[in-house]
């Protein structure tokens, strides 16, 4: 499998990386401490993802855990990271984290990070087991949902399982009509990618309409319901 990745509008929320108003210290540092008390990996149990807060205009992405590093990138307050473990430095905690979605990866302050809240309320904790179960076919909920395998064919119905793994994170594998399946991958309810691979023709892309996103993996269209997703 090799997840195609896909950058949504919604999390596209850099800042321009020499910009003067980007943070990671000065004397407002350690105000916003709520990463620290739980700055560990999800493997460990730690948050899937972090939200910059408590910076006015932007955070600075740094190649090293260091201020004197080089900023690569700056996130505005609210974009979603996801955590790749942090660790302390000098006596300060920073996180290596990439943006959701796909982008640089580096090296940010971790007292302008909080767990970030998922669209089912919750802070997704621990390690995402969505596409492992998947594969064992350890669905959580079966069903149907309007599926279209070339351009031009009206919608019908394909049958789907899926496999949650709370806040958002969820592997949906669909029963195409050729007797092949598709897999698609959430994180945070957000359709990021699915179990492409060279031979197939197309990109992936995903799009909201309503409670449903659409998914496009060159002809094929899938419609899948945020209940799927979500559960409840």
């Amino acid at each position: 499998m090799k997840p195609t990745t896909l950058l949504l509008a919604t999390a596209l929320t850099l800042v321009s990386p020499g910009s003067a108003v980007a943070q990671d210290g000065g004397e407002d540092a350690g105000s916003h401490s709520a990463a620290a008390s739980v700055a560990v990996s999800p493997e460990d149990g730690g948050p899937r993802n972090w939200a910059v807060a408590g910076v006015s205009r932007g955070l600075n992405l740094r190649e090293e855990p260091s201020t004197a590093a080089r900023v690569v990138a700056a996130y505005r307050p609210g974009t979603i990271l996801d955590n790749l473990g942090c660790e302390t430095v000098d006596g300060r905690t920073w996180c290596d984290v990439q943006q959701l979605g796909g982008g640089p990866r580096g090296f940010v302050a971790a007292e302008y990070l909080e767990p970030a809240v998922s669209p089912d309320g919750s802070a997704a904790m621990g390690p995402d087991d969505s596409a492992l179960r998947a594969g064992r076919s350890d669905f959580d909920a079966t069903g149907s949902l309007p599926c279209a395998q070339h351009a031009g064919q009206p919608m019908s119905r394909c049958e789907f399982g899926v496999a949650r793994a709370g806040g958002g994170y969820a592997a949906v594998v669909i029963d195409r009509p050729d007797g092949r399946t598709r897999a698609i991958f959430f994180r945070m309810g957000i359709p990021i990618g699915a179990d492409t691979s060279e031979a197939d023709p197309g990109e992936f892309s995903a799009a909201r309409e309503g409670d449903l996103s659409v998914v496009r993996i060159g002809d094929e269209r899938y419609e899948i319901p945020d209940a799927v997703v979500l559960g409840g």
